[in-house]
């Protein structure tokens, strides 16, 4: 019986893998969709629900050669979704507003991050939409104050509650088309939640807590990872998003916080070659053919299952 369940199980893995896996190839483009610029890995939080406290690469910052030279290839292949951030907090780069005008005067046509918020005062939060900043998402767990604190330490609740609601008086009032997003992963009350920010910010995103690739995730902070299903199914992060770290590095993902996976380095090799790498379509080909198991990183990821 239970042969035949993990027979059953490897033969769905292989099913949904290569269907899905297929319809990947057939969208994937030669330039990515979205490109992920790690600015900065520094980061003022804590939070439980990321490794970021546990990571061993050295804090650093981006260089403005390296930076432009990205941003002039993805103006040249018309990349439209430029992120800058990855795994750190954008606001800590204080050359932010300045990468982000950048960007934008060679003909970006988003630039977006994802902060958590602490950061943003009225000024900064001015600087950023005078540059051009098309979307921010602030992370923003927890149901109540004391939920929140203890999940983003040491982050203060109503400093963050304070600095969104300043960071909408002051697109509203200078009438800039800046989209203002809300990211949460972990709260005992979603309605909760939204009653903070009640007709506030222009949308509330409601993901699940991950584990971080091959790391444990928020177990061990007596946060639950969702049980899921042993199907295999391929990441679309492989054929959409292209990930680089503060030092160039090219990582296999987001959620790779530690660049264990390296494809390549943009300070030696373009965009467009690491992208279209054998190296690249091998890992492409994994996924596709339901052995994430190859990977270290995939193998017991949380996005790497139903």
């Amino acid at each position: 019986m239970i042969k035949r369940a993990e027979h059953n199980r490897i033969k769905l893995s292989k099913i949904s893998c290569s269907v899905i896996g297929s319809i990947f190839d057939l969208a994937k483009r030669h330039f990515p969709n979205t490109i992920r610029i790690e600015t900065t890995n520094a980061c003022n939080a804590k939070c439980v629900i990321c490794p970021h406290r546990k990571m061993q690469r050295p804090i650093s910052y981006m260089g403005d050669d390296l930076f432009n030279r990205i941003i002039d290839e993805c103006a040249e292949y018309s990349c439209s979704n430029v992120h800058l951030h990855n795994f750190g907090e954008p606001l800590l780069d204080k050359n932010l507003s300045k990468r982000i005008r950048y960007a934008k005067k060679k003909g970006i046509k988003r630039v977006i991050i994802f902060s958590n918020g602490s950061l943003l005062t009225a000024q900064r939060a001015n600087e950023l939409m005078d540059a051009g900043l098309d979307e921010i998402k602030i992370s923003f767990d927890g149901a109540t104050k004391q939920e929140f604190e203890d999940i983003r330490f040491p982050l203060k609740f109503d400093t963050v509650v304070t600095n969104i609601k300043e960071l909408v008086r002051v697109r509203n009032l200078n009438k800039f088309p800046l989209k203002i997003s809300v990211a949460c992963h972990s709260t005992s009350d979603k309605d909760e939640t939204m009653r903070s920010l009640e007709n506030c910010v222009d949308e509330f995103c409601f993901g699940k807590v991950h584990n971080w690739a091959d790391s444990e995730g928020p177990r061990s902070a007596g946060i639950q990872i969702p049980l899921r299903s042993t199907i295999r199914k391929p990441c679309s992060r492989v054929w959409r998003t292209f990930t680089m770290l503060s030092n160039g590095d090219v990582a296999l993902c987001c959620l790779d916080y530690e660049g264990k996976v390296v494809l390549g380095n943009v300070s030696t090799a373009s965009i467009f070659e690491i992208w279209n790498s054998k190296s690249y379509n091998q890992l492409r080909l994994f996924h596709k053919t339901a052995q994430q198991d190859q990977i270290t990183i995939c193998k017991n990821c949380s996005k790497s299952f139903w």
